[in-house]
């Protein structure tokens, strides 16, 4: 099993989709937004924040705080936007690959920090 950090953008497997409102698919992209204190500790599921190819552009930008747009990852061809509002936890065997798709820099990190914080009213 790879090593996760925070920070680092993964292909995850979302399927099977329980509900409608929740974002399904295969190879969906998830960023980890847990500490690396867990990620280290050997724990067998993850928290992330989907990602979808299906980017949402308002005259603002990317539909901030619900969406963080990212840009295209790694080899991607598509850009990527992060739905905050989607957080889950999952377990780890859904990642998919040895390597993560991108690591996000550091100003990218902290908006999807601050738009968390709007979000969950801290």
């Amino acid at each position: 099993m790879p090593k996760f950090k925070r920070g680092q953008v993964w292909e995850a497997d979302f399927e099977p989709q329980t509900h409608k409102e929740e974002p399904g698919k295969r190879g969906r992209p998830a960023l980890i937004i847990q500490t690396n204190i867990l990620n280290g500790a050997g724990h067998a599921t993850t928290i992330v924040v989907p990602g979808t190819t299906n980017v949402y552009r308002d005259a603002q930008g990317d539909g901030y705080p619900l969406r963080v747009a990212l840009g295209r990852l790694g080899k991607s061809r598509e850009e990527t936007d992060l739905l905050v509002d989607q957080i889950r936890t999952i377990a780890n065997q859904r990642f998919m690959g040895d390597k993560p798709m991108a690591d996000l820099p550091r100003a990218q990190m902290k908006r999807v920090e601050d738009a968390l914080r709007i979000l969950t009213g801290d």
